[in-house]
């Protein structure tokens, strides 16, 4: 384990040890998505995997050999945060879905290996180690090939679908889905027939009222409008009545007789 990273040998050999710690993670975590994975295709391609990743582990330990220095073991986080992760991830997902994270897992993983062959090979050049820089370089073919091959896989199950059947049937996760989904259907279908149901209701109202209404028209009779009342008639002053003039005094003869008598005296004192 070195102290202080001082000359660029010193890095090369601290990130050589780095790349030895993550193929030995690698190899752990290979075991582990192949379990977790469903699909016997995805099964045989991680131990394809794990077969070249032991034979990288073995070209890491040559290349120390080959400087003439002893195996380091240095520490590489990044593989052990990839594969706690997966770990994590893999607790979360229905067993039907496992294999899109076990080839999430797989994918990344190939690209950050990619990365660490691809730095070291420019190191092992520039050091002069060419026979380091010959495994270096055969280690990283193998990632390419390897990871060419995880995304082509990854790619043909997203687009065909990623689910698949598990042991004993549905897994509960997809059953409680498809429970939800039924549901919700269901709820759809309620809604709309309370929504006819409403309708039809309220046409069959509409109806009734019309219906009513027409029959009223029909059988109401029309009363003809209001007319003035006539003019009284001129009341003859000597008629009467069958309750009695109304205003007028009662025709008599006797007070008749007496003026027309009063009426002769005046005339027969003027003369």
């Amino acid at each position: 384990m070195f102290e202080r990273l001082n000359t660029p040998e010193k890095i090369f050999s601290y990130k050589l040890g780095a790349a030895l710690t993550m193929e030995r993670d690698v190899l752990a975590m290979l075991g582990r998505l192949e379990e977790a994975a469903q699909r016997p295709e995805l099964k045989q391609l991680l131990r394809e995997r794990a077969a070249e990743t032991s034979v990288q582990v073995e070209a890491l330990e040559q290349c120390f050999s080959l400087l003439g220095e002893e195996v380091d073991d240095s520490p590489c986080p990044v593989t052990k945060a990839l594969a706690a992760e997966a770990e994590a991830t893999l607790k979360k997902t229905d067993d039907s879905l496992a294999d899109a994270v076990v080839l999430a897992a797989a994918l990344e993983t190939s690209y950050h290996e990619q990365a660490v062959y691809e730095t070291l090979a420019v190191h092992a050049r520039a050091r002069g180690a060419r026979e380091v820089a010959t495994l270096l370089g055969s280690s990283l073919a193998q990632q390419q090939t390897a990871g060419s091959k995880v995304k082509a896989l990854a790619e043909r199950i997203a687009m065909s679908g990623v689910a698949t059947e598990v042991e004993g049937g549905r897994s509960a996760g997809v059953t409680a889905g498809i429970a939800a989904g039924v549901a919700a259907t269901v709820g759809v279908a309620a809604a709309a027939a309370s929504k006819v149901a409403d309708e039809k209701a309220k046409g069959e109202a509409r109806e009734a009222a019309e219906e009513s209404l027409r029959t009223e028209t029909t059988t109401t009779t029309v009363t003809p409008p209001a007319t003035a009342p006539a003019t009284a008639p001129v009341t003859d002053p000597g008629a009467t009545g069958a309750t009695g003039a109304t205003g007028a005094e009662k025709f008599d003869d006797s007070a008749l007789q007496e003026r027309i008598a009063e009426s002769e005296g005046r005339g027969g004192s003027q003369h």
